[in-house]
């Protein structure tokens, strides 16, 4: 297989309505920017992937409206329903083959003009869960009081969570909610569907993301530091909810462990340097430093209280402030792989860690997390 890098990146910065922007202007700004990061023109490019939502988009076949705007005509072009980080994925594979030299990944969505809620109510199954007006927001509370009445968690640790992704958040000028939170501010804000609280959930945003994949021998002409993928893996859990045991994001951890095996790290709390996980609500990042193996299941409270996940910490997650602070749908999962990557090639400009070499992404859909997807990234070796 062909050595495969991350040299270029771009995304929006991310808002609740962006009404002078379509989706085809937020998608051709950030491919234009991120073929200019690392000096290339669509000319350049092979293949192009792209992740979109139709649902979201009011149309069929959506991708058809953006082809243009990717610069795509005429080119390798393929469609992922689903996170952008699958795409990344898909896009890495096509090059790591061979039968292409680089690659551009596109995500974009635009939450805002819809329901979101509604959008992720025709997930459910239209027969049994459909019904019962199940949608994202009411799995995951679901899931939320699994997990707390299951470990004894304490209502104080979510909250946690979103004080310290909120805090990491403001310092990030591409993010959304930017102001930081007490703990008492996040406790006291009521209510969205118990045990979620209105703060400890992430907002409505949007926004586009674009990267560039290369083979080794392209990197070499560029003169751009490189972030280099050394693993990948992707995983889906049962579809119905009460098929799954739900205090256990079993996806992940599956998903993070093929991802970590393939880039030879075995200790991935010791051996990586900046962690971005996608959690659109608090709880999720507790439940997941126990799937990545941070830590023993039922202790991701602790872990959080030790200060090892926070800015300056061991194993700083989340410091672009994760999906609390931003989560321009579809496209969540390819801003964490941007933002590792940033990392590990120095170019994070404020937010950047002092010799961060090994990074990890992950993205998550579906409900209360049952698909998965994750890629290690590692700085250019000399």
């Amino acid at each position: 297989m062909e050595e495969v890098a991350v040299v270029g990146w771009a995304q929006t910065r991310h808002e609740r309505v962006k009404r002078r922007d379509t989706q085809q202007s937020m998608v051709f700004d950030v491919v234009t920017r991120a073929l200019r990061s690392c000096s290339m023109t669509i000319r350049d490019i092979d293949v192009v992937v792209d992740a979109g939502s139709d649902y979201l988009d009011g149309r069929n076949t959506s991708n058809c409206a953006t082809v243009d705007a990717m610069g795509a005509h005429f080119k390798e072009e393929s469609r992922v329903a689903g996170d952008g980080l699958l795409a990344a994925i898909y896009a890495y594979l096509r090059v790591a083959s061979g039968l292409f030299s680089s690659a551009l990944v596109v995500a974009y969505g635009k939450s805002s003009e819809g329901s979101l809620l509604d959008q992720t109510r025709a997930m459910a199954d239209p027969f049994y869960l459909r019904p019962l007006g199940l949608d994202a927001l009411s799995a995951g509370a679901l899931q939320a009081r699994a997990y707390m009445d299951h470990y004894g968690v304490a209502p104080e640790a979510p909250a946690g969570v979103a004080v310290k992704n909120r805090s990491a958040g403001a310092a990030n000028p591409n993010a959304q909610l930017r102001r930081p939170e007490s703990l008492a501010d996040v406790l006291s804000s009521g209510d969205l569907v118990a045990p979620i609280r209105r703060k400890e959930a992430c907002p409505v945003s949007d926004g586009a993301c674009a990267v560039v994949l290369v083979d080794w021998a392209t990197a070499q002409t560029l003169g751009v530091r490189p972030a280099w993928i050394t693993g990948v893996g992707h995983m889906q859990d049962a579809y119905y909810p009460g098929s799954r045991e739900l205090y256990r994001a079993v996806s992940s951890r599956r998903a993070s462990r093929r991802a970590c095996e393939m880039a030879g790290i075995f200790d991935p709390f010791a051996e990586l340097d900046v962690i971005e996980l996608t959690e659109y609500y608090a709880y999720q990042e507790l439940m997941l430093y126990e799937a990545l193996g941070f830590c023993g299941e039922g202790e991701g409270a602790e872990l959080l209280d030790s200060g090892e996940t926070a800015q300056g910490g061991r194993t700083p997650v989340n410091l672009s402030g994760g999906a609390l602070c931003a989560n321009p749908l579809v496209a969540t999962g390819l801003v964490r792989l941007t933002e590792a990557a940033a990392q590990v090639s120095n170019r994070a400009g404020d937010l950047q860690v002092d010799g961060a070499e090994k990074a990890l992404a992950h993205a998550t859909g579906g409900f209360a997390m049952q698909s998965a997807a994750t890629i290690v990234l590692e700085r250019k070796r000399e």
